[in-house]
């Protein structure tokens, strides 16, 4: 058995990848194409709703398709008959994590005795790790990407990231790395860089956690995620693939000040991996680098204007909607957030009355399963700063809600295709055709020498 490190790369694709090393021919990630196995997964479950991250992750990792995990947003229940390919894994080896979906709530997600570390999502509803000392550098990660949602909102950025020092010791965070933040930190406040660029911030800060517990811990297997490259895709993709429509989204102005934003991200990601590829020769590893889908360009671009409406406080929305005072709000990707109820009964009598609800201006979509109901919101179009909800009239302040300046839009759409790239394995066996994300979890649990679970499929490759 060799031990593995998994890193889950958000939507990143085979193409994105092999772009990179043409680009950078002397990369970690163009090494790793040479001397690997690169091959492409498919979402095999994509029903009639929108392919979206909480719910591919989940079928990737849970090894079974969404009519049988019923895990389509952040918030949605995990059901314990089918856990995740690092929880399977956790009952007979050590494990690590940092940040991989639905590793919270910690107190439900993270209970196995066989975890070296853990630091999960961002969208727990505390800020609990194992070990305790990066409790801090949790809180502050949670609190940039709560601040930071649709867009980066810090005007003084340099301050704001500073704050975080103190969460800092012992947790691994290198000199290299500071200096690194330091300087993009400053090229943001000085407006050299775009303030989006500070997602790689947090992404940097992770990995040097990730790293520095993978070396003091040596799990069998450590799991690791980010979000940085997709966030960036999504936002300037026409910046470094313009030709990818048959008109200009962007004039030239556009296109040179976002060109270097997909490489850069790239640049970051190829950095970590550098230092990882580098461990996994010295101890006989395996790497695995995976997508649970990947983006594409070319597509219907949102053209939305310089602002948006965005939930800052989901309590006091929460009230505006007459949601009962007993909810328990979680965290979930703009613009979509999810409350949590005591039993089945009151979250389906909530999700009903929340669905007649009449707006003025604005929508909202609900969704519920089991004791969560997750509501999905645009509100764009209202105006006055005030909402009207069923005839009554709520300052937007007092509904938790506030309006952010945004200057890129989504442009990179989510598509099925994905990637899988096996790096130092001598046995690993790629096939030439797409191969099935439901595969992922059985191959990786194999490759540990744990038996896959009875719901697993048979892997088509073998790492």
């Amino acid at each position: 058995m060799r031990p593995i490190i998994v890193f889950e790369v958000n939507e990143v694709p085979p193409a994105i990848l092999r772009w990179y090393a043409e680009r950078r021919p002397g990369s970690a990630i163009a090494n790793a194409i040479r001397t690997g196995a690169l091959g492409e997964t498919f979402v095999s479950d994509h029903g009639v709703q929108e392919l979206y991250p909480s719910q591919t992750w989940a079928s990737l990792a849970t090894g079974v398709s969404y009519d049988k995990h019923g895990i389509y947003w952040y918030g949605d229940p995990k059901p314990q008959e089918f856990p995740l390919y690092w929880q399977a894994a956790a009952a007979e080896r050590r494990v690590g994590v940092v940040g991989t979906l639905h590793s919270s709530p910690f107190a439900e997600q993270c209970a196995a005795p066989g975890l070296s570390f853990a630091v999960p999502d961002v969208f727990g509803p505390d800020a609990r790790t194992v070990p305790t000392t990066l409790e801090p550098l949790q809180a502050f990660n949670q609190r940039m990407t709560n601040q930071n949602a649709r867009a980066v909102t810090s005007t003084t950025p340099l301050g704001e990231y500073a704050s975080g020092l103190k969460a800092l010791p012992g947790s691994g965070v290198r000199p290299a790395t500071m200096a690194r933040l330091a300087a993009l930190a400053g090229g943001v406040a000085s407006g050299r860089l775009p303030k989006e660029r500070l997602r790689t911030a947090q992404f940097l800060l992770m990995a040097d956690v990730f790293d520095h517990q993978v070396r003091r811990s040596t799990p069998d297997l450590a799991v690791f995620f980010t979000n940085h490259v997709a966030a960036a895709m999504h936002r300037y993709w026409p910046a470094s693939f313009p030709d990818d429509w048959p008109q200009p989204l962007h004039g030239p102005a556009w296109v040179a000040k976002y060109q270097n934003e997909i490489p850069a991200a790239l640049d970051a990601l190829d950095r970590v991996l550098g230092r990882l590829l580098a461990w996994c020769d010295r101890s006989d590893a395996t790497l695995v680098i995976v997508s649970s889908m990947g983006q594409v360009g070319g597509g219907q671009a949102d053209s939305g204007g310089d602002r948006t409406l965005v939930v800052k406080d989901p309590t006091m929305f929460g009230t505006a909607l007459g949601v009962p005072s007993g909810m328990s709000p979680r965290s979930a990707m703009v613009p979509h957030l999810t409350y949590h109820f005591d039993d089945e009964s009151v979250a389906k009598a909530e999700a009903e009355r929340l669905t007649d609800l009449s707006l003025q201006r604005g929508v909202l979509t609900i969704d519920r399963s089991g004791v969560a109901v997750t509501i999905t919101y645009h509100l764009d179009d209202v105006t006055n700063d005030e909402l009207v909800i069923d005839g009554v009239t709520t300052p937007l302040y007092q509904a938790g809600l506030e309006w952010l300046e945004v200057s890129e839009h989504k442009a990179g759409t989510h598509h099925e295709i994905g990637s899988l790239l096996v790096v130092n394995s001598p046995t690993a066996a790629i096939p030439d055709e797409p191969i099935d994300y439901l595969d992922v979890a059985p191959a990786i649990l194999s490759g540990l020498g744990v038996a896959p679970l009875d719901h697993h499929r048979v892997p088509q490759f073998t790492l």
